[in-house]
């Protein structure tokens, strides 16, 4: 990639690639751990069968984050920001390397809430990054970041489970667990930032930033419930429950394999949206304006969504639901540069770890809720819940930053 042509600062660069090399070792897991979960050692555990083991273990790290986020914090403003990211290197590759080694349900659950750590510890640290810059890049920047990290997660599950199906699983995950070598390599040229600048004296866990005043805590609430709805949707709720939305479509166009093959293919496509596209989406962002960008994103993400449930035509709702993965990038990453803008740069590391947490309790609720709404009345419904969702953020949105600022009211 020419970062020259993108100008892109290099600091930025040795910030997110460590991470883009690290989560491979979890990316790749999703893959081959469902089918190889006897390698892992995975069996009924506590009279609880494997199956529920393999989902719960794939989804705790998103519900430690809860905790990991605002801890996070914590570790960044003690140990420093370089001093932070070589933790995460080690956190990140050491979880790997455990996958390899040990076998069982209770040391998988806990090395991937090593994992979970890890993740956040990389994430505040580029997006810290990010935000020390001008704001007028925020988002093309964070695009940037988007597309550097899913490159690390599509790399892996391509060519990485080739390398599974010739070397074996526990040479493949050795092979990750020693990229931690040119992480380290790449974190050595990070320069410090100077935390306190961006974190107050006392870290809040309060979701609902009641540590902030009325005027900017209301604003940054819709902001985290419009992520936790579009991550909510496409990272949750579209990519879960993929496979039986489209055998609810299929009309016997295909068979149950050809579905799987298509299902793969379409959550392959939402990697591809964020490697690609998150750069030009944050650039028109940055340009456009992040309240335009916002709105004209979720209606389109709406218009695609109607159009994917509304059963016309089974080739229609395949493209509807690629397109929706391509304008939840453009309005996710246009959220977090709105955020950077209007946070506090005191406050900026505990305002966005909160955020972060909204974003990880969407991707983790969207399955869940998701597959119970589909046992009772239809995988459909999922969807159903996320438009009132969205319709709710919009007017929300639309008085807060429109209505009320034109009245020059808070």
């Amino acid at each position: 990639m020419n970062l020259s042509f993108i100008k892109i600062p290099r600091q930025i660069s040795y910030t997110i690639i460590p991470l883009s090399l690290i989560i491979m070792g979890d990316s790749i897991l999703y893959v081959i751990l469902p089918i190889n979960y006897e390698f892992f050692g995975i069996n009924s555990y506590l009279g609880i069968p494997y199956e529920f083991w393999i989902g719960f273990i794939l989804s705790i790290n998103r519900f430690i984050r809860f905790f990991s986020n605002i801890f996070s914090v914590k570790i960044f403003k003690n140990l420093g920001f370089r001093n932070t990211i070589f933790l995460a290197c080690f956190l990140g590759a050491g979880s790997t390397l455990f996958y390899a080694l040990f076998k069982g349900v209770l040391l998988l659950i806990i090395a991937r809430i090593i994992w979970g750590f890890s993740y956040s510890l990389f994430r505040l640290g580029y997006q810290l990054k990010v935000f020390s810059f001008s704001a007028n890049n925020y988002g093309k920047y964070l695009g940037y970041c988007l597309g550097v990290q899913r490159t690390g997660s599509f790399l892996v599950v391509t060519l990485g489970v080739l390398i599974s199906i010739k070397f074996g699983i526990y040479f493949t995950l050795i092979l990750l667990s020693s990229l931690i070598i040119p992480a380290l390599l790449i974190t050595i040229f990070i320069k410090d930032l100077e935390i306190s600048k961006f974190t107050p004296s006392k870290i809040s866990w309060n979701l609902f930033y009641s540590d902030q005043n009325n005027k900017i805590k209301n604003k940054i609430i819709i902001i985290s419930f419009f992520k936790f709805t579009s991550s909510f949707t496409s990272n949750g709720l579209a990519i879960a429950t993929i496979t039986p939305f489209l055998l609810s479509i299929n009309n016997d166009l295909y068979d149950v394999k050809t579905i799987l093959a298509i299902a793969g293919f379409v959550v392959g496509f939402r990697w591809i949206a964020d490697i690609f596209f998150g750069i030009i989406f944050g650039t028109l962002s940055d340009n456009f304006g992040r309240k335009n960008n916002i709105m004209i994103s979720t209606f389109l993400m709406l218009i695609a969504i109607l159009l994917a449930i509304s059963g016309i035509d089974f080739y229609l709702s395949l493209i509807c639901i690629i397109l929706m993965f391509f304008f939840s990038v453009s309005l996710e990453t246009s959220l977090d540069a709105f955020l950077g803008e209007i946070s506090s740069k005191e406050n900026k590391s505990s305002i966005v770890s909160r955020y972060s947490t909204w974003q990880d309790l969407g991707a983790a609720l969207g399955p869940v809720i998701g597959f119970s709404i589909a046992s009772g009345l239809g995988v459909s419904f999922g969807y159903y819940l996320s438009i009132l969702m969205f319709f709710i953020c919009i007017i929300l949105f639309f008085r807060t930053f429109t209505n009320r600022e034109k009245k020059n009211y808070p």
